[in-house]
């Protein structure tokens, strides 16, 4: 085995040993090849040795372009090889798809988590190792962890869909806030927001249940739980009722075009959306306009646009635009028009 090679392997030993994925197997094997040779353990120790190096790389949004560079090199240096090996060693179980202007480098954290982020403004979508494909919406933290038994996910804030890799024998799971959401193959939207949960049903069937905190690793105590079939959207408020109704889906995921679709939507709520995906944000400042009904179709993030359209049509007047906001009032004649 050529030195490269043998630093190859031993970053690919030592990115699965910190992983905590191994199996009693994999440990057996591990040892086997440590003492198969003295030059195995020599390799091992340097590139663990090494891992300051790449720890300043694990968590850089720019790794992906540091590992292609890396993979370039046609003579890097011993030890900036060594970190470039093990950076490929760790992220070699996940690709990115594609992104808005960003792709979110995953943190490798202790037990073989990882975290996808993204943010203002920002999508991304990554497929994880078992072939799962997940998009982020804008301003989102995922964390993932896989097993042999389990594959788990725990949105933190944000949004995200899933498209599930099928697999019966390990269930996929999507924990937000105190709400869990079971698959095995579909495809569905969480959205967390500080007082609810939002679940879109796109294809298959979930289950959704409400359980007592507990750590990525372990079962919950379930409390509360429910069945959705595609074409439904369940909104979980916290100690609320449960409600669940049919969707049309294409409309509520409309964001992973980059559009949002508001149909007989309060103004209100459309700001708000469309305040998530931009650092300029819309205020509303007189409430009587903020109820008013209206039909948008706008691209994410387009303050701009949008407040054209609701000025056009007579919803509200601009009083103040700058750089950090734009500021609606009532229109002066205060009769809006019936959309935008």
């Amino acid at each position: 085995m050529t030195d490269a090679a043998l630093i190859e392997t031993a970053a690919d030993w030592f990115a699965r040993k910190r992983s905590g994925a191994m199996t009693a197997e994999d440990v057996q094997a591990l040892q086997a090849w440590l003492t198969a040779s003295p030059a195995h353990t020599d390799a091992f120790e340097e590139v663990a040795g090494a891992w300051s190096v790449a720890g300043a790389l694990r968590s850089d949004p720019e790794i992906l372009r540091v590992r292609e560079q890396a993979r370039r090199a046609r003579a890097p240096g011993r030890r900036a090889a060594i970190a470039a090996s093990l950076a490929v060693a760790l992220l070699g179980g996940w690709s990115a798809l594609g992104s808005n202007g960003y792709v979110p480098a995953p943190t490798i954290l202790t037990g073989g988590e990882q975290t996808f982020r993204t943010g203002l403004g920002q999508t991304a979508t990554v497929r994880l190792r078992d072939g799962s494909v997940v998009t982020l919406d804008t301003n989102t933290v995922l964390r993932a962890r896989e097993t042999d038994h389990r594959r788990m996910l725990r949105l933190a804030k944000g949004q995200a869909y899933f498209k599930v890799a099928r697999d019966k024998s390990r269930p996929f799971t999507v924990a937000a806030g105190d709400k869990i959401v079971t698959a095995t193959g579909t495809a569905f939207s969480v959205r967390l927001e500080r007082k609810a949960v939002e679940v879109t049903l796109v294809e298959g069937h979930v289950r959704v249940e409400a359980a007592a905190p507990a750590p990525l690793a372990k079962a919950p105590r379930v409390t509360e739980a429910t069945e959705m079939k595609a074409g439904s959207k369940l909104v979980a408020s916290a100690g609320s009722q449960w409600t669940l109704n049919k969707v049309d889906t294409g409309k509520a995921t409309s964001w992973l075009d980059g559009q949002l679709i508001f149909e007989d939507r309060p103004l209100a709520e459309a700001a708000a959306e469309l305040n998530r995906y931009s650092a300029k944000k819309i205020v509303i400042l007189d409430p009587q306009i903020g109820g008013a009904r209206i039909v948008s179709v706008v691209k994410a993030g387009d303050v701009e646009g949008f407040v054209r359209s609701v000025t056009l049509s007579g919803f509200a007047r601009v009083v103040s635009d700058n750089a950090r906001a734009v500021e609606l009032a009532a229109p002066e004649n205060n009769s809006p028009a019936a959309g935008a």
